[in-house]
Parts: C-alpha cells; sequence; structure tokens
C-alpha cells in the first residue's frame, strides 16, 4: 500500500510539474500573439497564422489530445472530446488533488471557466475520471456543447491547440493553400445540436452533435463519427461498425478477415458489458475519409474493424451499434496522427492537414 501511495504521489507532482510548464508556455504564446508563431511558419503564413486565432498549448496522450484549463482558479487537464455531446469534471482528479466549488445552490455550475480564453459560468456534469490512465490527470471531459462554440485548430504537429470566432477565421483559399482538405459534416455537426437532422441516425430524441464524415470501406460507403476521445492506442487506426455496415460489407463481397486475438469487451453506460469482434479488410482494400472535392482525404489499410453489436440492456446508451443504417466510428488517431485538424461547426466541415501532404524530400522516396 506505501509503495502505491509513493507511486500516486509522483504521479501527482509529475502533472503538478508539467502543468507548471505549460502554464509557463501559455503566458507567452499569448503575450506574443503572432510574433511567436510567425518564427515558426514559412513566408506568406502571416495572414493563415492571424485567422487560426489565439493559441495555447496541446497535450498528446497517445492520440487523445488534452489542455490544460482552469475552473473557479483551480487548475486540471481538459480531454477535448469530439465524440461527446457533453462536458463534465472530476473534483478529485484537479492538480493538487482539489477540484473547484460549485455554484451555491448547483452541483454543476461555475463561475467562471478558462480554456479556450476566460469565460463566463459553465456546465459541468461531476463524473468520476480517476480510473482514467494518461500522462496526466484528467480533471475534465469537454463535449461539442463546448468545443462547437469556436472553430478550433489541434497542430498535433507543433503541440498547438488554437481557436476563433467564425467571423474571423481564415478564408477557404488559405487553408487549401496550407495543405488543409475539407471534408463535410453537413447535418451531423454544428454550433449546436438544434438544426441537425442527422441523416443516417435514429431519431429517437436529438441529434448528438458530433463531427461526422463520409467514408469507404472497398466499393461501401457509409458515415463515421471522429471521436478524439476514442484512445485506440492498443490497435492505431481502430474503426468501429455497426451491424449494419458489416452486413453491407458483406452483401458486396469484402472478404472480411477475423481477428480473434484482438478481439476486446467494452463498459457502456449501464455497467452491461459489451464483447466486440475483431476485423480486417483483405489485402488491397482500406478504410478511406472522403474530402469534400470527392478524392480520400485520408487512406488506412491497415485498419482493425471493430463490430459493434450494442446488446440489449446498454441500448439506451446509443451510439452507432444502434442505428439501423451503415455507420462507423474512427479512433482518435485518424485525427491526431495528422498534421492538423480544424474542426468548423459554423460551416459543418473538418479540414485536415494529412501527412502525406508533406513533399517529398528530392533525390528520395
Amino acid at each position: 500500500m506505501r509503495g502505491a501511495g509513493l507511486r500516486a504521489r509522483r504521479h501527482r507532482w509529475l502533472g503538478v510539474l508539467l502543468a507548471l510548464v505549460l502554464l509557463a508556455a501559455i503566458g507567452p504564446v499569448q503575450a506574443r500573439g503572432l510574433t511567436h508563431a510567425q518564427a515558426q511558419a514559412p513566408a506568406g503564413a502571416e495572414t493563415l497564422e492571424r485567422c487560426l486565432g489565439q493559441t495555447r498549448s496541446l497535450l498528446l496522450s497517445g492520440p487523445l489530445p488534452y489542455a490544460l484549463g482552469r475552473v473557479d482558479g483551480r487548475f486540471g487537464f481538459f480531454l477535448l472530446d469530439y465524440g461527446s455531446g457533453g462536458s463534465s469534471l472530476s473534483p478529485t482528479t484537479f492538480l493538487g488533488g482539489r477540484g473547484p466549488t460549485p455554484q451555491p445552490g448547483t452541483t454543476d455550475r461555475f463561475a467562471a471557466f478558462d480554456v479556450f480564453g476566460p469565460s463566463g459560468p459553465v456546465r459541468l456534469t461531476p463524473q468520476d475520471h480517476s480510473a482514467i490512465r494518461a500522462v496526466v490527470p484528467q480533471a475534465g471531459l469537454l463535449g461539442t456543447d463546448l468545443l462547437a462554440r469556436q472553430v478550433l485548430t489541434l497542430d498535433s504537429e507543433r503541440a498547438l491547440l488554437r481557436w476563433a470566432p467564425p467571423d474571423s477565421f481564415c478564408p477557404d483559399a488559405s487553408l487549401r493553400a496550407a495543405g488543409f482538405v475539407p471534408v463535410s459534416s453537413r447535418g451531423y455537426f454544428g454550433p449546436s445540436a438544434s438544426g441537425l437532422n442527422c441523416p443516417a441516425a435514429p431519431r429517437r430524441g436529438g441529434c448528438p452533435n458530433i463531427p461526422t464524415v463520409p467514408l469507404r470501406l472497398g466499393p461501401v460507403t457509409a458515415v463515421a463519427q471522429l471521436d478524439t476521445g476514442y484512445d485506440d492506442s492498443r490497435f492505431p487506426g481502430s474503426v468501429n461498425i455497426n451491424p449494419a455496415l458489416f452486413r453491407q460489407l458483406q452483401q458486396a463481397g469484402i472478404r472480411l478477415q477475423r481477428r480473434p486475438e484482438s478481439d476486446l469487451i467494452l463498459s457502456t453506460c449501464t455497467g452491461v458489458s459489451e464483447p466486440v469482434s475483431a476485423w480486417r479488410l483483405p489485402p488491397g482494400s482500406a478504410v478511406e475519409i472522403l474530402g469534400s472535392d470527392g478524392p480520400p482525404v485520408l487512406r488506412a489499410p491497415d485498419a482493425t474493424l471493430f463490430l459493434k453489436a450494442t446488446p440489449p440492456g446498454a441500448a439506451r446508451c446509443g451510439g452507432i451499434g444502434t442505428w439501423s443504417q451503415p455507420a462507423a466510428q474512427l479512433g482518435a488517431s485518424f485525427i491526431t496522427a495528422q498534421r492538423a485538424a480544424i474542426f468548423d461547426p459554423f460551416t459543418a466541415r473538418i479540414w485536415l492537414k494529412p501527412r502525406a501532404a508533406d513533399p517529398a524530400p528530392p533525390g528520395g522516396d
């Protein structure tokens, strides 16, 4: 027990040390503004750096993106989870082991919130994140109820988080010139869930407001949720598919290859266990995200497919496993393995900057 306590204290102090380093970085980046960004950007990129907005540090724990935030004066690391429609807070996993106090008469309302610059009252549902293993203790989770209030850039290559209001965000021409490619999420992703129609999702209740993009697996097309909270570090390039998509692949003559050694058992919101079976596409096929212009933006020939057949006891948890139409869910590595990704809810697009967009070195592969 003593050894476990020592490890816990070391983990907490490592988190505090890392927070101090990031805090030291946050202030100068904001104070210097464009000077810091331009120092790392090629000539002619000033307009792009300006319109991407303000900057803070981005921390990756495996494929998962985290940002240091402050709630009522207490600091903690928040997972940026586009796969969730709601945000939460875990009081015991803030730095120093003590979280903020809710406003009187509430359990989930807090007066001050600062991840994307200081803002007013915020709602964060209490949840226990103490069992989550990351390089830092997870003090909370930010879903699209807060993430979709601005255009957000996850710059994995430079470990930067950028945010901008829609009226000052970059024009399409500047993004395309910088190597970004647009992907449509119309009907699934917006500044709020109201007005979304989620054409492939069931109509019980409202849309979850999760970025959902066109996907192709061999000759079969479907839609896929981009879930930056889905830790696929064990099997990078993980793709959850529902039974409707599985049947469509079989009907198209795609001979999926069984991978029983990679099977998983997942937890659900009701506590019911959900077994998922692992598969691979046959050689020559790939999982592809289709761009708004038509051609694939990303291609993953080595993706692992996990068949999600949601058990009846977990049906109320929702998700693609309950959808009657073909659908998939992509792990966080599909986003954070790229050079950068921009989530623009105001135009219902995700702009991806794949690493393949880098110019080939002269005289070689």
